[in-house]
């Protein structure tokens, strides 16, 4: 009795580690030097970068569980150096040739779900029971708590944090910090920025964003307008802006 079931049809380097009972499917593809542990299973259009750790459990391009996908072929494509704990899912896609992407260095811990049809950058922590609904876009540099629920169709953006167990229904601007159920802002993630290096004049041009959109008595599109007057001055206002105008659910407001 075999310990593990691979396709004849997938694509899979010889330097791979497989643990027993996993199961890789057809039309799969995955790099070198992948560790992949017991009970595994990676579904068809399912493709994998280098260097991933997959822990024991976890499943990776499984149908979307979304009404709309009818069984048309679509993709799950994960970077490299990835770690993937226990018991995590990842869906592929819905919709004929679309993509659930995931990028590198990124550690997604145990029993987290990402849904079909997720972007998610690279360098981002995603931390134990989050949930992450359809359509959900996470940039590079995120840090998600435990057992946060996001709603689909949000997005978070480039060195942001969502505390545990928050709630998420609107779009957080990159560098901010939210939390709660339902989330709202509490300010920069000034850890978060210190950590990855940024200095405290940096730090300062992002809080002086943060105190124009939050802290004043400006609407939305006023605040827009005179940031944008201040763009040549401040690196960071052009990002914000453009996450802004991108925005279909809206931003987050700031906690009384």
């Amino acid at each position: 009795m075999k310990e593990y079931t691979i396709s004849q049809k997938a694509r899979i380097d010889k330097s791979v580690i497989i643990g027993p009972y996993s199961i890789i499917e057809e039309n799969v593809e995955i790099g070198a030097n992948n560790k992949i542990g017991s009970y595994v299973i990676v579904k068809k259009g399912t493709i994998i970068g280098n260097n991933n750790n997959i822990h024991a459990g976890v499943q990776i391009g499984i149908d979307p569980q979304d009404y709309h996908f009818e069984g048309e072929p679509s993709k799950c494509i994960i970077g490299d150096n990835n770690i993937i704990r226990e018991y995590t899912t990842i869906s592929r896609a819905t919709g004929k040739n679309a993509k659930t992407i995931i990028g590198s260095n990124n550690f997604i811990m145990t029993y987290v779900h990402i849904a079909h049809n997720n972007k998610i950058g690279s360098n981002t922590i995603i931390s134990s029971g989050a949930q992450l609904g359809g359509y959900v876009e996470v940039d590079n540099f995120v840090n998600i708590g435990g057992l946060a629920g996001i709603h689909q169709f949000c997005r978070i953006g480039r060195y942001a944090m969502l505390g545990a167990k928050s709630y998420l229904n609107k779009d957080i601007l990159p560098y901010l910090l939210a939390r709660g159920n339902r989330a709202k802002i509490y300010g920069v993630n000034i850890m978060g920025l210190q950590r990855n290096s940024f200095s405290h004049e940096q730090i300062e041009d992002i809080k002086s964003i943060c105190r124009i959109i939050y802290n004043s008595s400006y609407n939305l599109t006023e605040c827009i307008k005179i940031l944008k007057k201040k763009e040549a001055t401040n690196k960071y206002i052009g990002d914000i802006i453009k996450f802004i105008e991108l925005s279909k659910r809206g931003i987050l407001l700031k906690t009384l």
